[in-house]
């Protein structure tokens, strides 16, 4: 056992931490998220890596206040924010800590931005790059995700503070609903995959990981695929989807998710569903399962 996951080995524990990381969540979207929504201005808004990658006022001053109260909370100083990690190229040199919050203040920028409903908070708890506890908050719905490693995944409905366990159907479905995106896979290889997955299955678009993960972990959809993994949108993805009893790897070579992993992901309710999935949008005799990040 990892020395940290003792961390999160008492139940009483368990239940502090759900208790601080939901009440800041609920708190910071009330105050600052749910404010600006569909009241930003066109000063409020910017670009970060292209020009439909989107922050706002509300991702600045919500990633800050978060980070204020996590700082110091289970004697962890360690904090990567989505958008304070744009500025610093070079922040994955930093990742293989023994503890480390991460944190995405608005998960689906772009949707908030536009007044859309699919998006939400994400704060995960990762130990030496492997998340041990996660947690999403979705402000227009009331509803708190989370998952410790190895103890579960869990909805609270925080109108009611009603508490279900997440599990994921493990019957095999014919009907391979998701949300998949190609964003980030090389040109040469991109637009196979693409066509692979539109006569394939059938997409929603979605345009938050969170909210995705929720979907999945609730039976609405049968998988996720993204083009490129980031620490702050896929540990989340990783550890609930895991905790509720599906399955998560890396595309091209199966290997297990970690914040410093480079490429595709796939989760699936269960891994026969992983497995058809990977095998009809990257067939074993395409070029891109040899392909090195």
């Amino acid at each position: 056992m990892n020395m940290n996951d003792i961390l999160i080995q008492n139940k009483k524990t368990r239940n502090e931490i759900v208790n601080y990381i939901m009440n800041l969540l609920i708190k910071v979207n009330k105050s600052i998220i749910l404010y600006y929504y569909k009241n930003l201005k066109c000063e409020h808004i910017n670009t970060k890596s292209s020009n439909d990658d989107f922050v706002c006022i509300a991702d600045k001053k919500s990633e800050e206040i978060i980070s204020e109260h996590l700082r110091g909370f289970l004697d962890v100083n360690d904090i990567l924010g989505e958008e304070t990690a744009f500025l610093n190229e070079q922040y994955d040199k930093y990742l293989d800590k023994s503890l480390l919050w991460v944190v995405d203040p608005i998960d689906g920028t772009k949707n908030y931005i536009n007044g859309k409903k699919n998006f939400c908070s994400m704060i995960s708890l990762v130990s030496y790059m492997v998340p041990i506890a996660t947690f999403i908050y979705d402000p227009l719905k009331n509803i708190f995700v989370y998952a410790f490693k190895n103890f579960g995944a869990y909805l609270v409905e925080a109108n009611t503070n009603t508490l279900s366990k997440l599990l994921i159907n493990p019957h095999k479905s014919l009907n391979l609903i998701g949300c998949g995106g190609t964003k980030g896979i090389p040109e040469d290889y991109r637009q196979s995959i693409l066509n692979n997955l539109k006569t394939n299955t059938e997409r929603l678009f979605i345009g938050s990981v969170g909210i995705e993960t929720i979907m999945l972990a609730k039976n609405e959809i049968k998988f996720i695929f993204h083009g490129r993994v980031t620490p702050w949108d896929h540990s989340p993805m990783d550890l609930i989807t895991k905790e509720a009893g599906g399955s998560v790897y890396m595309a091209t070579n199966k290997e297990e998710f970690n914040i410093k992993s480079k490429g595709s992901i796939l989760a699936a309710s269960n891994a026969q569903i992983w497995n058809n999935i990977r095998d009809l949008i990257i067939p074993s005799d395409s070029p891109y399962r040899k392909y090195k990040n």
